[in-house]
């Protein structure tokens, strides 16, 4: 039986750049070249300071799920809630813009000598759970608690307006009171024309809209006592 030597033969061993052996790691080559646009990308410890990356790669706000284009066109929906409602604008559940209401909010009342965050919170997360189990059981489709979340954040902008009135003017007169009950129910239009036209709920206006009004109610009462 013969043996053949095959070390006198070095190509033998050497993979041809560019390409993976079967069974054998990617060369360098492959590591660090596109292989759609070939675009070469930035090695070792200065790739992080780096702002070279992938075609058609997503931003690092995209990728946390903040995408200021929603939260502007959201916030119009709000402000003017007697435009038509697409009934997918509440599909990505971004969570940015309720968040930076909530902040705004209670970084206005807290102008007045009181810190109001544990509160707001607080009866933000238990409304927003009790109106999750009482839509799901008024729609027979699908509704994610991130979606009901998203509503009602993106909906507090009118009370959040009253919040900075507040430092302004004193609200606990006549006119505070009845400004404050119009943004109240300027939410509570605005939320419940967003339920209706995500869960096809034309019939049940009114039934929708009346527990969304005690949730922003409570909210309202929080801004004209909140000395």
């Amino acid at each position: 039986m013969a043996f053949y030597n095959n070390s006198a033969n070095p190509a033998y061993f050497q993979p041809q750049y560019g390409q993976d052996a079967i069974g054998m790691a990617p060369t360098d080559t492959a590591m660090y070249v596109d292989d759609t646009q070939g675009e070469q990308l930035s090695k070792g410890w200065l790739a992080a300071f780096s702002t070279s990356g992938y075609p058609g790669e997503q931003t690092l706000l995209e990728e946390l799920g903040i995408n200021f284009g929603h939260i502007k066109q959201k916030t119009m929906t709000v402000l003017n809630p007697f435009r038509y409602v697409d009934t997918h604008i509440m599909d990505d559940t971004d969570l940015a813009g309720p968040v930076l209401f909530c902040l705004l909010f209670s970084t206005f009342l807290s102008l007045h000598g009181r810190s109001h965050f544990g509160y707001i919170y607080g009866v933000a997360l238990l409304g927003s759970c009790s109106l999750h189990i009482v839509l799901r059981l008024m729609s027979p489709k699908s509704l994610s608690f991130l979606r009901t979340v998203s509503v009602l954040g993106y909906c507090l902008l009118p009370l959040v307006m009253v919040a900075f009135g507040r430092v302004l003017i004193d609200f606990n007169s006549l006119f505070g009171y009845i400004f404050t009950a119009i943004s109240c129910a300027w939410c509570t239009y605005a939320a419940s024309v967003m339920f209706v036209a995500i869960l096809q709920l034309s019939d049940m206006r009114f039934l929708v809209a009346y527990p969304v009004f005690l949730f922003y109610a409570v909210f309202a009462v929080m801004t004209v006592f909140s000395n």
